[in-house]
């Protein structure tokens, strides 16, 4: 009986293992084949030495969205991973969205993951399933190509694709839809692509292939460190060279606020990749005929202008970094006509009396066009790149007249297109006829000069059905 027994109990007991590792094998099998939606919050765990911790913390502080994924068991767990790389992860906190990618041999820090996963599989698989990520420390952001999957998700909510492109030896995150023609949309300060939100599926629907760039500085793109890295012939440069990265040999650019002035310049600086050109809100004026010099700090009894107050370097970004959704709804609503904010908290208009921030009245609701969820994508944009880039734009006036002196004289060849709201500050009250009569001598075929009724400065998001039915009617004017 002793005997027996034994043996029975051997054979329970080996029926129980296989039983155990059949479950896992199964566990395992159907993870990987069903690959169930990531939506667990990982947690970093460990790391192998407080140094360690503290570059790779500050790696995704940067870049926002660069870690790799390398296979260990269970094996399903890693498969998931990669075909699923929409992932969170928590550090201090506060949590992330990230994008998984891969690259090939370069040298990794390693870094555990814990998922959150049912109890049950747990006590099935007898541990927590753990992950081990490695983490680039010395690539470059433009050398995995890692996009934010709530890009992906706005992207997608307009009918649009993201990608990142090489050119002019940076990296520019791409938002792109349709077929057809090329048309690349050059967004202003401060925004990104997803100020052309509205004219993507639009222009799509029209027959054309509508791509809209992170420009450098911003969003998903490169962002240089040098302000003269931000001049306008390596702007220009990057217009060209996204559209041959595009295997196009020309496309038809538009652009608004800082976009205008970038996409006017590259139709004069590299006419024979530009089909035709439209500025939205920043009308083309000629070269000036003086250098333009701003002093590096406005004097203290100077009425402060914002523009000479971005020249001090460290200055502006400083006071818009510690609060990118002030900045981006009282920017955003000031220039917005018919939205109301309450009295702004700085009424001295001498430079003495401090930043800008104050000096914009904080909304008292958002503009109709701008709802909460796009106010806060721009406020998540601008809280991991910060504002830099973008006011680096503003800051090499000088540097842009003494690369240009051939624009003297030179005038816009290709068929062109002004469209601004008329309550747009930036054009000062003037009419059509004003507008038209400063920039003719500067064309050689505009087209129109058209003011929008009641429309402010962001026009193309204000007004978005009629921006649009004045673009697609110029596009397909031309031959």
């Amino acid at each position: 009986m002793t005997i027996l027994s034994k043996k029975w109990a051997r054979k329970v007991s080996i029926g129980i293992v296989v039983f155990y590792i059949s479950l896992v094998i199964l566990f395992e099998t159907l993870l990987g084949v069903i690959q169930p939606e990531n939506i667990g919050t990982m947690v970093l765990t460990s790391f192998e030495d407080g140094e360690r911790v503290e570059r790779v913390l500050s790696r995704l502080g940067k870049d926002g969205e660069v870690f790799v994924a390398v296979n260990h068991w269970p094996r399903a767990w890693a498969r998931r991973i990669q075909r699923n790389p929409d992932v969170q992860i928590t550090i201090e906190g506060e949590t992330q969205n990230y994008n998984a990618v891969k690259l090939e041999g370069a040298e990794h820090e390693q870094a555990a993951i814990d998922f959150t996963v049912p109890l049950a599989f747990k006590f099935l698989t007898g541990f927590p399933p753990r992950y081990f990520f490695r983490f680039d420390l010395k690539a470059e952001f433009s050398e995995v190509g890692a996009i934010d999957m709530d890009t992906v998700r706005l992207a997608a909510k307009y009918g649009a694709t993201v990608r990142n492109i090489e050119t002019n030896a940076i990296s520019l995150r791409i938002v792109e839809a349709g077929e057809g023609p090329l048309v690349v949309l050059v967004h202003g300060w401060p925004e990104s692509w997803y100020s052309w939100r509205h004219q993507l599926p639009a222009l799509a629907a029209a027959g054309y292939r509508a791509v809209a760039p992170d420009m450098r500085g911003y969003g998903g793109s490169t962002i240089p460190e040098a302000i003269e890295d931000y001049n306008i012939k390596e702007l220009t440069s990057d217009v060209v060279g996204l559209i041959s990265a595009l295997d196009e040999e020309s496309a038809v650019i538009v652009g608004h606020d800082w976009g205008a002035p970038i996409v006017w310049q590259t139709a004069l600086l590299h006419p024979e990749k530009v089909d035709a050109v439209a500025g939205l809100s920043v009308i083309y004026r000629g070269r000036a005929q003086n250098r333009p010099e701003r002093p590096l700090r406005q004097h203290p009894e100077d009425e402060f202008f914002y523009i000479s107050y971005f020249q001090d370097p460290g200055v502006a970004e400083a006071e818009f970094d510690s609060d990118p959704g002030a900045l981006i709804a009282r920017l955003y609503t000031s220039r917005s006509p018919g939205t109301p904010t309450h009295p702004p908290e700085v009424k001295d208009t001498r430079a003495l009396a401090g930043g800008w921030l104050k000096r914009l009245g904080e909304p008292i609701r958002l503009p109709d066009w701008l709802s909460k969820e796009d106010l806060a994508y721009y406020v998540s944009e601008f809280s991991r790149s910060g504002f830099r880039g973008g006011i680096n734009y503003y800051r090499n006036g000088s540097l842009n007249w003494d690369l240009t002196p051939q624009l003297a004289g030179a005038k816009i060849k290709q068929p062109a297109l002004f469209i601004a709201g008329d309550l747009d500050i930036v054009n000062r009250g003037a009419t059509a006829e004003e507008l038209e009569t400063a920039a003719r001598p500067n064309f050689e075929d505009l087209r129109g000069v058209i003011l929008q009724p009641g429309i402010g400065h962001r026009n193309q998001q204000q007004a978005p059905d009629d921006t649009n039915r004045l673009l697609i009617e110029f596009l397909n004017s031309l031959n």
